[in-house]
This record gives C-alpha cells, structure tokens and sequence, in this order.
C-alpha cells in the first residue's frame, strides 16, 4: 500500500502521493522559494534596523571612534578624499625606494626615500589624534641606512617603517573605508511609484520585500490575481530600486538590477499572466531573482551596512 500524505495550501487541504516524484519537485521548489523570500525579507529587516539603529539606541556597544579631525579631509567637508590621496602619494615614495634598490640605484632609493620623508610628516600633522601611528625614529633609522648604502640594512630598516603601517592600518584603514566610502543607506530617499511618496531606502526596500512575498504567498493561497497585483507592485518599485543604485554609485550597474533580470522577470510577467498559473514554473522563476539579484546585491552589500554600524 502506498501512503498518503497531506498538505495545506492556503485554506484548502489536498492529498497526495508522497512518492510522486513531481509533487515532491514542486514542494521543494516551494520551500526553497520560502526560504529564500524569508532571507530577503529578514535582510532588509535588519538593513531598516541598521539604518534606524544608531538614532534609536544612541550608541553601538564596540564602535570604533574615528578622530573628528579626520572630517575636514573627506566629503562632504572637503571635495576630495584629501588625506586618502595623500596617503596614496606617500606610498608611491616608499615603494619606490625598494624599486630603485632593486635596480641597483642607491642614490634614487635615497630621493624616493626623501620624498617619502616629507609626506610622511605631512601626514603626521594632519589627525594629532593617529600621532601615535606614525612614530619618526624607524623612518630616520631607514634614512641612516640609506646613507651607509647596505641593502641588507636597508631592507631591514625597510620592513620595520611596513610594520607600523600595517599596524595603522589594521586600526583604520577598514573604519575609515566604512565611513566614508560606503554611504548611509538611511540617508538615501526615495520616490516610491505605488505610493508616490518620498522614502527613506531601507522603507523602500521592505515594501519590495512584502511585494515580493507576497507573489508566492498568494499563489501558494490560491489567489492568483493578488499574486499578480504582487508581481506588478514589485515590478514597478524594482525598476526605481534600479534608477537608486545611482545615489551611490556614479556608472549604469551590470548586475542585480540588469538586463539578465529584467529577462527573469519577463518570463515571471508571462508566467503570472498565462490562464493556468503553474506554481512550479513562478516558483523557479522566483528562486532565481531571489539567487542572482537579490541574495548576491545583499552578499556585497549587507556587510558593509552592518560593519558601518561599528563606526562614529
């Protein structure tokens, strides 16, 4: 005898065969649909918590504190990352010192180191706050050896100046990377199509989530038409979520948001608009959006909005 099993789908009870191989490929799809609609909706949960975060609970128990000094070298307050180009000029000196003692050319590793040098001060003076990074005795040391004209020594002398950035840079590198490069996704507006009204991001993209939901929930329910007033809702908000990837990013985005999706969700249009509505056929459909646009933007993205919340 062959069992029986039964399963709820919305508010009707159906029976079927549990070793009927095509029941059980359209019950996986289904539950791998759930799930990765549940991972997106708790995604973007957690992207309006981290957005409202900081004002709700007034501090994160292990930010890391950057020097207010540090502002007036970075936008807004300045128009260039200045303290970052200057960090970049000074390493092109201090590289340069191994590539002309490479080459054998003493004299140029002794210009380069020069001109490291002076960068290096430069630096020094800008956050009083990072003095500490920047200790003068090993770069001295590193010029003494220059003049003796030892690579060995020189090397050496080379490698201890690289510890101490290394060091800084463990510090603060990634912080000041988070603060100022990524943007605050909180402070990101939106003008949402359906409501017509302006937005924060995070908001924005709970509403997409719920749209997105709500297409195999309705299905799963057997409402096919509010599954595909869903499908419309997300449609046209993700179309806006794509024209908002440019308050951060100054080029046309390639991917998540690009023609390969847009291609996913025209087969997902025609297979919500066909008179029978296969749920197998809109569930795979809705597992790969859910693969290739959303779980992989969130893979890039999240991250960096959670690590920012470590930052003052």
């Amino acid at each position: 005898m062959k069992k029986s099993g039964s399963t709820l789908v919305g508010n009707q009870l159906e029976t079927k065969k549990f070793k009927d191989p095509d029941v059980r490929k359209e019950n996986e799809m289904r539950k791998t649909s759930a799930i990765l609609i549940g991972l997106f909706v708790a995604t973007v949960i957690f992207l309006v918590g981290a957005a409202r975060e900081p004002q709700a609970a007034g501090k994160q128990p292990n930010a890391i504190s950057l020097p207010a000094s540090l502002d007036a070298f970075y936008p807004p307050q300045s128009g260039q990352p200045v303290y970052l180009m200057n960090m970049l000029k000074m390493e092109t000196f201090f590289s340069g010192i191994v590539a002309d003692i490479m080459e054998n050319d003493i004299q140029g590793a002794r210009d380069s180191y020069d001109a490291f040098r002076s960068q290096y001060l430069t630096i020094l003076e800008m956050v009083p706050e990072w003095k500490a990074y920047y200790p003068v005795e090993p770069v001295e040391r590193l010029g003494a050896q220059l003049k003796n004209g030892d690579p060995g020594s020189v090397m050496e002398a080379f490698g201890n100046v690289g510890r101490l950035c290394h060091e800084c840079h463990l510090s603060t590198m990634v912080p000041a990377q988070q603060k100022y490069h990524w943007g605050d996704f909180g402070a990101v507006k939106i003008s949402d199509p359906l409501s017509r009204e302006s937005v924060d991001y995070t908001l924005f993209k709970k509403y997409l989530a719920t749209n997105f939901a709500g297409i195999s929930v309705n299905l799963g329910q057997g409402q096919t038409e509010q599954a595909r007033k869903q499908f419309a809702g997300f449609r046209e908000r993700f179309k806006t979520l794509k024209d908002a990837c440019q308050n951060c990013h100054d080029d046309e985005k390639k991917y998540y948001v690009d023609s390969d999706v847009e291609k996913i969700l025209d087969r997902l249009d025609k297979a919500l608009s066909a008179r029978t509505v296969d749920p197998g056929a809109v569930g795979a459909l809705v597992q790969s959006i859910g693969q290739q646009s959303c779980s992989k933007c969130h893979l890039v993205h999240v991250p960096a909005a959670m690590a920012r919340l470590k930052v003052q």
